[in-house]
């Protein structure tokens, strides 16, 4: 992959179908004031603009192009809040007051330098707090007044609002002109950026954002919350086709976590079904060495929007999960950057780029902003994707030493057969898990690197604009070695599922040969059985007479000790010990009887049919064993000899 200039003659063409209808270049409107927006609507809330009393994410959520029966976005997230209301969000006590989860930073840029002014730092901010900031006036216009503290920053002039001239007025005089252009260069030296980040983003910060978000800001919220929650992947820039000019920054990365516990950690926010919104799944079975303690994978997203009116009036907006981070243990909160920024020589860093740009040295212009925290964000996903891709390149690799192993050796018993069958059944189980997995994660990471792709070819123009960007030298190639590794790992993922492929392909084909071999094996100690039942029943009788003939004379005064005698009583307990097993044994009795009826006199003397003594021995046999031992018997079964 590599960036692409769609305005030159040697731009990378997309291999879509699709002709790429997105403007060639940034809209130059953007670097100056619009002189015909009105900015005291964004003190008014697209949910006061419209009216609405009820239904209040669904009315802000659908888009007014929408049918009302079939919103999908609306659907969602209006599911997702359930339970949530403004009523309750404006309450003192409740749900949307427990935990930290918001950061806000307001502030304005005046050439000549330094961090800006800002509205006063209000720290860690819970759903309820974070909607009390966002409803303060952000313009000064007319009666209003953002609430700047004196110490930090003073008040915002109404002249930061562009005027229109009258029309139906006397035109301005040359001084009037003059003024109005001087006094119209310092308005244009005027900065204004919003920054809010959010940890998990519930219902009650959606509620929280919606309700305070202005008409201006509502086309890119409405993509980005839906975007968060629907575990979506997206990164380019887009421009809402009605209304005033604006712009929309975004990506939505979505990726996996591996990580250990003694238990798996929970996403505490529910949908309406009742399932966590990002689920997890236990992947102990990757550890084949150790088990102490187990290992799960958890969905996770990251979320940013800049969106703005012009570049010098932009809002930001970053959402993170970190449920299945442990509290103290580098997870990313709210409080944890606000607590780094308290000691002596503590700075507050801005957690939109991950802490690692102070917010008093930011970057004022948005599309420097965005890339910034793209390249950040981006790269922390990446290393996500590099731990998790090593484990499991890593456990294949000790299953393949492991694989190797188990297939030398003879197995000479069926009992060692009957092992060896179960121990290729489990490592086939297992391989399938691996396969199963990495084809899932390959399935995710193949959608990220192809919008990664998609930005190179349709998006990264808008950024390669050197006097506009003049350091995004180095930022861009920063970005695109890391498209390069998340597309090597996307190829490895591919590589280990093929490999399981293989691997399955050739337990199943020993599992084949096993069944075969086991089957063999078995017929051979059914044989071997039959045989020694032979011999018992032969040596029974004997065993039995030689028994008697060996007791007292008194005890069977009866039976004279001769020779007659002891043939006589050896032929007795043989007849009984055949009636005993033709009656007992099913199989013995129906091949008896068929032995009586092919040897049945009537049928000899009808067919004059002459019975050998090899004969005998082969129906003998098939009686015994249940089937013939030579192609020649199962040819000619006894029954049916040709006469002589």
């Amino acid at each position: 992959m590599q960036l692409a200039n769609n305005r030159g003659p040697k731009s990378t063409q997309s291999t879509s179908l699709f002709l790429n209808l997105t403007p060639s270049e940034w809209n130059p409107k953007f670097a100056t004031r619009q002189p015909d927006l009105d900015y005291r609507m964004e003190n008014k809330t697209y949910i006061e603009t419209g009216g609405v009393d009820e239904d209040v994410v669904r009315t802000f959520m659908q888009d007014p192009d929408e049918s009302d029966v079939c919103s999908p976005q609306a659907d969602l997230v209006e599911a997702y809040c359930v339970g949530a209301s403004l009523e309750a969000l404006e309450a003192e006590e409740g749900e949307a007051s427990e935990l930290l989860v918001a950061y806000l930073d307001d502030r304005e840029f005046i050439d000549g330098g330094g961090p800006g002014r800002q509205r006063p730092y209000r720290g860690r901010l819970t759903a309820r707090d974070l909607f009390r900031e966002l409803k303060k006036p952000r313009f000064c216009c007319g009666g209003s007044s953002p609430s700047f503290g004196n110490d930090t920053i003073t008040t915002v002039k109404e002249e930061v609002i562009v005027r229109l001239w009258n029309l139906t007025e006397k035109a301005p005089s040359e001084s009037q002109k003059k003024k109005g252009k001087a006094k119209g260069e310092r308005k244009r030296k005027r900065k204004r950026k919003r920054k809010r980040f959010i940890t998990g983003l519930d219902r009650w910060s959606i509620y929280a954002l919606v309700t305070t978000a202005s008409d201006y800001q509502t086309p890119g919220l409405r993509s980005a919350i839906y975007g968060h929650l629907a575990f979506e992947n997206f990164i380019g820039v887009t421009f809402p086709p009605k209304g005033i000019a604006m712009f929309q920054l975004a990506f939505h990365l979505p990726y996996y976590v591996w990580r250990k516990s003694p238990k798996a950690h929970e996403d505490h926010r529910i949908h309406a079904n009742g399932r966590p919104l990002r689920q997890s799944q236990n992947v102990s079975f990757l550890d084949r060495t150790s088990s102490e303690t187990p290992s799960f994978l958890y969905e996770a997203q990251v979320s940013c929007l800049v969106s703005g009116t012009d570049e010098s009036r932009w809002v930001a907006y970053v959402f993170v999960d970190n449920y299945f981070e442990v509290d103290g243990e580098g997870k990313e909160t709210v409080s944890s950057y606000h607590e780094d920024s308290l000691g002596e020589d503590g700075e507050r860093m801005d957690p939109l780029t991950y802490g690692t740009c102070p917010v008093n040295r930011p970057d004022w212009n948005p599309r420097k902003y965005f890339l910034v925290v793209f390249r950040v964000r981006l790269n922390q996903i990446n290393c996500e994707w590099q731990q998790l891709v090593a484990k499991i390149k890593g456990s294949v690799r000790e299953y393949a030493h492991d694989y190797s192993l188990s297939l030398s050796g003879k197995r000479s018993s069926s009992k060692e057969a009957l092992e060896y069958d179960d121990k290729v059944r489990r490592s086939r189980d297992w391989i399938v898990q691996v396969r199963m997995l990495s084809k899932e994660l390959s399935m995710e990471l193949s959608k990220t690197v192809h919008a990664c792709e998609r930005f190179c070819l349709k998006y990264a123009v808008y950024f390669q604009d050197p006097a506009e960007l003049p350091n995004e030298y180095r930022t861009l190639p920063a970005i695109q070695n890391i498209f390069d590794q998340l597309e090597s790992l996307k190829m490895t993922l591919e590589y280990l599922t093929e490999r399981c492929d293989n691997y399955i392909r050739e337990l199943e084909t020993q599992l084949s040969l096993e069944n075969n071999q086991v089957g063999i094996l078995q017929q051979k100690m059914t044989h071997d059985s039959k045989w020694l039942s032979v011999v018992m029943m032969s040596s029974l009788p004997v065993a039995l007479t030689a028994g008697i003939f060996s007791m007292d004379q008194n005890v069977i005064p009866f039976l004279p000790a001769s020779f007659g005698s002891f043939v006589s009583l050896i032929i007795i307990f043989g007849i009984l010990g055949m009636v005993i097993v033709i009656h007992f044994v099913p199989s013995y009795h129906t091949r008896c009887w068929q032995l009586v009826g092919d040897l049945a006199w009537p049928k000899l003397w009808e067919k004059k049919t002459k019975v050998s003594c090899s004969s005998m021995l082969r129906f003998s046999r098939y009686w015994l064993f249940g089937n013939p031992l030579t192609p020649s018997d199962e040819e000619n079964p006894p029954a049916e000899q040709a006469p002589s």
